[in-house]
């Protein structure tokens, strides 16, 4: 170790004498305008340092430069300006392809300070300075010179060791407080970033591109805090922009804001809101996307809560989650139109129906003398049907058909179902069942129901004392009219249609006491596509009504066999088709519905008049 001792003393020797032949240069030359100053040398005034080769190829120890005692400074002449050893001082730098470890060594003679030198710390900078710089600034500078250079100097003790950035996340950084504002220091440090208002992994995001490539920041969401590792000069920066960012956001965009809906049900709004936030992971990209469709990613938990007393929706989410749900929100609320269906349900003799349906069918008629049909269960006939009017006659079975233009009965023509109803309530063969209209929402079922409330018996039971305990379930028998509109954006209207007639029948050979009532019923379902104001019949539902009728004379046509000869029966058959028309009408806007108002409101008044009731008095 003795000839490694003689080396580093002639390193340091060798240094000292060039360094002070600089100094005695610079002062010996006032025509260069920069008298008591240690710098302007020419290039080459430092030359390159060359270490003398170790005899053996043994891992080199870092080197350490020692400030020198300040009793031991150079003397000053007295024509200098000013010293440049006492602090407070300006100086100028300049030096040309200086070795990295002979910079190093003249700031550690110019600032007092020690450093140790990591053996990778190699290379070689330039540095121009026009003006005077303190020796604080000389200092900063030569910080400046090691970050470019992949170098940082860290502090510990009495001692600055100058280490490649990359290694420096391993040797212990200082940690500070977001409390300190006056941050000064050399090399790296950490700092904690306690955030009031915005999320660290948001803020992540905006201040990662802003970190050296030797720092490190980590968002640590338990106390929402970020953590951030990087230079003294780089964190000071970050700080200001830290405290710009965190601020408290506008009223009514904080983590719990209510959203107040104006037409959509807030009940059906969460549920749609809630799938989508169950599919999205926190924090977490979601899968791509198709082509044309954003994705969606939530920083933190969402939670949506409607209220159904305020139609509103209460939301717990950062500020941007709330923006992003906002706008779905806004999507979702809207206006929903309207359609008010009129209907008419009728039974019709089959002889009557064989009239109206044949005119009814020749409505539509193609280039051809052929008519349009569609759907429906058949028993043999509905083929025939597309060869001609005359074919709709023999239809047994289920038929739907669509119209459009006018009905014509009886050689007259009406304009809807309305007239035609009122027509067809003169003819004995037409038992009109039901008229109703309904108004209901888009994509909304609505239903009407016009009958009774009849019980069944359910079960029996034996009760103490041998009482008989009769348990009953109550149905709806009558006439039921189901329909669940949807209006697609070109003014067409799907309906899905259920009707069913259901009544009470005679219950032949049975008790009803014991059965309960004996009930028939008749029932449709289809779903048709028609244009804004067409009519859809649905027909076939077909009774067969028997009866008998018997006339005797009293006593006499009670005798056996002989009683033919004073009594009489009659057999009657009756087919009754069922058949429903319905006509929606999409209503877009008040102004539609004030029509239809209108509309009925004058039927009402015709009605009146026919039947002779006088409206009310005005007082």
């Amino acid at each position: 170790m003795g000839w490694k001792r003689g080396i580093t003393f002639a390193i340091l020797l060798t240094f000292s004498l060039q360094l002070s032949a600089v100094y005695s240069q610079t002062a010996a030359d006032p025509a260069s305008g920069q008298t008591g100053s240690p710098s302007h040398p020419s290039s080459g005034a430092i030359e390159q340092i060359e270490t003398p080769a170790a005899p053996s190829p043994q891992k080199t120890e870092p080197k350490v430069i020692q400030a020198p005692p300040k009793e031991k400074d150079p003397p000053v002449k007295k024509s200098d300006v000013k010293e440049i050893t006492k602090e407070g001082d300006y100086i100028t730098i300049n030096f040309n392809n200086i070795e990295l470890q002979a910079f190093t060594k003249f700031i550690s003679d110019l600032t007092k300070k020690n450093f140790i030198i990591d053996d990778k710390v190699q290379g070689k900078v330039t540095i121009v300075s026009p003006t005077r710089i303190s020796k604080e600034e000389a200092y900063q500078v030569f910080l400046s010179v090691l970050e470019v250079k992949g170098f940082t100097a860290v502090e510990t003790d009495n001692v600055i060791k100058i280490i490649p950035s990359r290694e420096v996340k391993q040797s212990g950084v200082k940690v500070i407080s977001d409390k300190e504002k006056d941050i000064r220091g050399e090399g790296f440090v950490t700092k904690i970033f306690h955030l009031s208002y915005v999320s660290p992994t948001e803020l992540t995001k905006t201040i990662t591109p802003l970190i050296s490539k030797d720092g490190n920041i980590i968002p640590y969401l338990p106390t929402n805090a970020l953590i951030v590792t990087d230079s003294y000069s780089n964190i000071k920066k970050l700080t200001d922009i830290v405290n710009i960012l965190d601020i408290e956001p506008p009223k009514g965009k904080g983590k719990i804001n209510v959203f107040y809906l104006k037409n959509a049900s807030a009940e059906e709004v969460a549920k749609v809101l809630s799938g989508i936030i169950s599919k999205v992971p926190v924090g977490q990209q979601p899968a791509a996307a198709p082509t044309g469709i954003r994705s969606v990613s939530f920083e933190s938990g969402v939670l949506v809560t409607p209220d159904k007393a305020t139609n509103s929706l209460v939301i717990i989410a950062s500020p941007e989650d709330y923006e992003t749900l906002k706008n779905v929100i806004s999507q979702l609320d809207i206006k929903r139109r309207q359609v008010y269906v009129e209907a008419a349900i009728m039974e019709i003799s089959l002889d009557k129906q064989r009239e109206l349906g044949i005119e009814f069918r020749s409505v539509e008629k193609l280039n051809d003398n052929r008519v349009t049909s569609f759907g429906g269960t058949n028993f043999g006939g509905i083929g025939a049907a597309t060869t001609g009017p005359e074919g709709f006659a023999n239809i047994l079975g289920l038929a739907v058909g669509i119209v459009k233009g006018t009905f014509t009965f009886h050689g007259m023509e009406f304009l809807n179902i309305g007239a035609l109803v009122r027509a067809l309530q003169s003819e004995s063969d037409v038992n009109i069942l039901s008229t109703p209209n309904i108004l209901t929402t888009d994509n909304q079922k609505a239903e009407i129901m016009v009958g009774e409330n009849v019980p069944f018996i359910t079960g029996k039971s034996q009760g103490a004392g041998g009482v008989t305990l009769t348990t009953i379930e109550r149905k709806d028998i009558g006439i039921t009219l189901r329909l669940t509109p949807q209006i697609s954006s070109d003014d067409h209207v799907t309906l899905e249609i259920y009707q069913e007639i259901s009544s009470l029948a005679e219950a032949a050979g049975f008790d009803p006491s014991v059965v309960g009532p004996i009930t028939t019923k008749r029932a449709a379902s289809t779903t048709v596509v028609v244009r804004n104001g067409q009519t859809v019949a649905i027909a076939g539902l077909i009774r067969d009504n028997k009866s008998t009728i018997e006339h005797r004379v009293p006593l006499l046509g009670d005798i056996p066999l002989l009683g033919w000869f004073f009594k009489f029966q009659t057999k009657k058959s009756d087919k009754t088709n069922l058949m429903v028309f319905l006509t929606p009408h999409i209503i877009k806007e008040s102004e539609d519905a004030d029509i239809i108002l209108k509309e009925k409101k004058e039927k009402m008044e015709e009605f009146k008049k026919e039947h002779g009731i006088e409206g009310e008095k005005k007082s």
